[in-house]
């Protein structure tokens, strides 16, 4: 994704800390109910046609409205949980927009470095319909060449990209979803490089002279969800319980005892989350100790 699109902002190497990309400045009112970006000039899309608010809004508002046009050439997952409180997004002129909430949210700029909200070429969507996904345009440093299914996904560098060319000429991600199986392409040279290697295989990676292997703490939380029996019916997807208009109701499929705190914390307190770190993890995790990545420094 990164190397195709880019957002407004973006996270700083190595951190969440947020740095401007499409966006240069922006400016927050005083109640935190809007946001307004001044856009970076002179960007190109990969099908030639410029970076603008109109591409910007049209972005956002594919994804809210639902009687957008292209509205129902996505799922939109991470939307309500994640955006929940933007009501719209408004272009002021050229290079220039407003993010209007309906509430105050103060993650609302770490969500917007997020992918899900990447600009798109609104010119490259009308073309290709349901089938923009198989034809991606940004505005990244890679531009998209081809796609075979469960096979590889083909990029070449963008040579008009707003920033230094990349250093490579070409990306290829090939489909190999044994891990063993990675490793032993990454050995004879089939690849140059992989990810998500198993951990039981880090001793044989760090031996080997011709390898380099590249650790950093990630982004995500492991963690059991119980059904507790009570929830509520999120009528307008926004991803927050209404209060007033969305009571809560009791779940199907729940469990009588797993609505009990207690035997809740006592389940917390049965599970060797060290073995788990230990045995399966292999000592890359660390035990969390709520719902934020020790990564997240807010």
């Amino acid at each position: 994704m990164d190397n195709i699109f880019e957002g407004l902002v973006e996270y700083e190497a190595g951190s969440v800390l947020i740095q401007p990309c499409l966006a240069t400045s922006w400016e927050a009112s005083a109640d935190g109910t809007e946001i307004v970006f001044n856009l970076r000039k002179g960007v190109k899309f990969h099908d030639g046609t410029d970076f603008n608010a109109d591409a910007v809004v049209f972005s956002f508002a594919r994804q809210y409205e639902t009687t957008h046009p292209y509205n129902q050439y996505g799922e939109w997952a991470y939307w309500g949980y994640m955006f929940g409180d933007v009501d719209r997004m408004e272009k002021i002129d050229d290079y220039t927009v407003k993010l209007v909430l309906k509430r105050p949210n103060a993650s609302i700029m770490t969500s917007l470095a997020m992918f899900t909200v990447n600009i798109v070429s609104p010119t490259n969507a009308e073309k290709y319909k349901e089938d923009a996904f198989k034809h991606p345009c940004g505005t990244g440093p890679f531009k998209f060449v081809e796609w075979v299914k469960d096979d590889h996904i083909t990029l070449e560098a963008n040579e008009n990209y707003w920033r230094e060319r990349a250093k490579l000429d070409k990306l290829i991600f090939k489909v190999i979803p044994d891990p063993s199986a990675r490793l032993m392409a990454l050995e004879v040279g089939e690849v140059q490089g992989i990810e998500y290697p198993n951990p039981a295989d880090f001793d044989r990676i760090i031996a080997n002279k011709d390898l380099k292997l590249l650790t950093e703490p990630g982004m995500n939380v492991g963690y059991m969800a119980m059904n507790t029996g009570y929830g509520y019916i999120d009528a307008n997807k926004n991803g927050v319980r209404d209060i007033d208009t969305e009571p809560l109701v009791k779940t199907p499929g729940y469990y009588e005892p797993l609505t009990n705190k207690k035997v809740r914390q006592a389940i917390n307190l049965a599970i060797d989350k060290q073995s788990i770190v230990d045995n399966i993890y292999m000592g890359t995790a660390i035990k969390a100790t709520n719902g934020m990545q020790k990564l997240n420094n807010y």
